[in-house]
């Protein structure tokens, strides 16, 4: 039986592959245990009249946007949208 190793470093094997595969083909459909939260993007809610908005951040700014939206496992957008909210 042979050993593979994902990019992300977990290894798994053919018995693995298999299973994953038996899983797939059921009718059973898969539940996607293993994916974490979904994390909000463009939001069904704002409306059929929400346009886009677009600013311009240098690179420190932009970099702060997506390091504190990357903490709080969020779209770089929909932070914008809470904190816009919280005014």
């Amino acid at each position: 039986m042979s050993r593979h190793t994902a990019a992300n470093g977990t290894t798994f094997t053919d018995e693995d592959i298999e299973q994953w595969a038996t899983e797939a083909e059921s009718d059973a459909g898969y539940a996607g245990g293993h994916l974490g939260p979904a994390v909000p993007g463009r939001p069904v809610s704002v409306g059929a009249q929400a346009r886009p908005f677009t600013l311009r951040l240098d690179a420190k700014r932009r970099a702060k946007l997506d390091e504190i939206a990357q903490e709080r496992h969020m779209t770089a957008s929909q932070l914008v949208r809470d904190l816009i909210d919280a005014l």
